[in-house]
């Protein structure tokens, strides 16, 4: 389990994160929502190393956060951050190469899944592309956490409804995912948790499936009351 604590983030004399807590569980998808300037993807960073906190602690499997437990957890951000003149298949090389966590098997299945070219190179990928080439280089890790950054900002829906088939795949079976949207479109009905971010705070935390059997509300109909109020 990642447990996120009572976190605070400052930058330039401004609270980004106010205290922020949430839990994401293996085996889960937990979603953070918000518009952009939340904080959602300062919470990502933070669980990385990234960037520090000013306040709160992190977890990964009740313990505090250290550089040996980043073999736990995969990162995916929103934009490929290998060489443009890198081909594909120097960069699944290179993945090897540097993660001890690496499973080849897995990431030539992937490039199978997407319909990747190894001979492409990583600059003239189109975004949709790129996109499936960058969570490949997530789940191509044997990581027990898949931190994702807006998977489906400004993608294709032909990308997008390769990459929703991820979720629904055994190539997430046993994992926990956190990943952060601002538009949950297609993801809705596969996502476990929603975490509705507003100021740098938890506006609302709940269980999806809880909530509609419950209150018979849809994660958007939350959003509504929560965005619109």
């Amino acid at each position: 389990m990642i447990e996120v604590k009572n976190i605070f983030k400052r930058y330039r004399r401004r609270n980004v994160l106010n205290g922020v807590s949430f839990t994401a569980d293996k085996g889960e998808i937990t979603c953070l929502i918000g518009v952009n300037g939340a904080g959602k993807s300062t919470i990502l960073k933070a669980i990385m190393g990234l960037t520090p906190i000013t306040g709160g602690s992190i977890l990964i499997d009740e313990q505090a956060l250290r550089p040996s437990l980043y073999e736990k957890i995969a990162f995916i951000p929103d934009h490929l951050t290998m060489p443009a003149g890198m081909k594909l298949s120097e960069a699944i090389r290179f993945m090897a190469d540097f993660y001890e966590s690496w499973n080849r098997e897995r990431a030539i299945e992937l490039m199978q899944f997407f319909r990747l070219e190894p001979s492409d190179k990583i600059g003239s990928l189109s975004k949709g592309t790129a996109a499936k080439f960058n969570l490949l280089l997530g789940l191509g890790q044997d990581s027990d956490y898949l931190l994702m950054d807006e998977p489906f900002s400004g993608i294709d829906l032909f990308s997008r409804e390769a990459i929703t088939n991820v979720f629904t795949s055994d190539l997430i079976e046993g994992r926990g995912v956190l990943l952060t949207t601002h538009e949950i479109g297609e993801m809705e009905h596969l996502i476990d948790k929603a975490v509705l971010l507003q100021d740098g705070k938890v506006s609302r935390a709940f269980n999806c499936e809880e909530m509609r059997y419950e209150e018979g509300k849809s994660v958007i109909d939350i959003m509504r009351e929560v965005y619109r109020a």
